[in-house]
């Protein structure tokens, strides 16, 4: 039986450092259709626990995990109050600041670059991520060949054709309406969800924005994503890695090309 007649579920994670601003979406995949089956507009670590178990794929919109010198950086200092000898401020704080994934990102794919893990405020729901993945699945490789993957909506509308920058939040509402007006378009003739489903995309960035996470996921899932340098992939399973949508494949998510 090939995959597409074969009954799978994502799932999408709109992370944040409290429950209130965390959305989630899933997603059934069978006969070449998907039907969002799920929304989550303030989701509790409990909640996602439970999602974890019940979906093929989960893609969170996270950093999930930390550049690995300052990862050895902090561990020295922890350690002694040392600090590696060979730091040199001007040339290797971005290596700090920094994981593979967002520099290859930004240098190959000349996306901006992703907030850092390390030196801002998104740090605080990497650690809130942290200790959630681990709960998923303890010893987890994080470069997403597991069940939990890392994501990023805006880059993957963008690769989708789509406007990925000021959507967020009241003031751009109407801009959000029309972006989603043209998403849900494009995927009409495979991707299904309810009206209240859809007035809740028009009306939170955070809620539409876990949809793209789990279609993501899906590309994950069904290998429509960039594959990791040979390497950098030693990093990515310490650091986290950013799955990023092959231009052109929203169109096939529902009847991938088979392997």
């Amino acid at each position: 039986m090939s995959e597409s007649t074969t009954m799978t579920t994502t799932a999408g994670v709109d992370f944040a450092s409290t429950a209130a601003n965390t959305a989630a979406c899933s997603i059934e995949w069978s006969n070449g259709q998907a039907r969002i089956v799920e929304f989550c507009a303030a989701c509790d670590d409990g909640y996602l626990l439970n999602l974890a178990k019940r979906v093929t794929k989960l893609g969170i919109d996270v950093p999930l995990g930390w550049p690995s010198p300052f990862v050895e950086a902090i561990s020295m200092h922890n350690a002694d109050g040392s600090w590696p000898t060979s730091y040199d401020h001007q040339l290797n704080l971005s290596d700090y600041r920094y994981r593979k994934t967002d520099t290859w990102l930004h240098e190959e794919l000349k996306f901006p670059l992703p907030l850092s893990a390390s030196t801002d405020r998104i740090a605080i729901p990497t650690m809130r991520a942290a200790a959630l993945v681990v709960r998923i699945s303890p010893n987890i490789n994080l470069d997403g060949s597991g069940l939990v993957v890392e994501v990023y909506p805006a880059s993957a509308l963008s690769r989708w054709g789509f406007q990925s920058r000021q959507y967020k939040g009241k003031k751009n509402i109407d801009a959000r309406r029309a972006l989603t007006k043209s998403f849900f378009d494009a995927t009409a003739s495979w991707l299904s969800l309810s009206d209240e489903h859809r007035e809740l995309c028009d009306t939170n960035d955070n809620v539409f924005d876990s949809v793209v996470a789990a279609l993501v996921s899906r590309a994950s899932l069904v290998n429509l994503i960039e594959p990791i340098p040979l390497n950098l992939r030693e990093a990515a399973k310490r650091e986290g890695w950013i799955a990023i949508p092959r231009e052109g494949t929203l169109s096939q998510l529902a009847n991938p090309p088979e392997a």
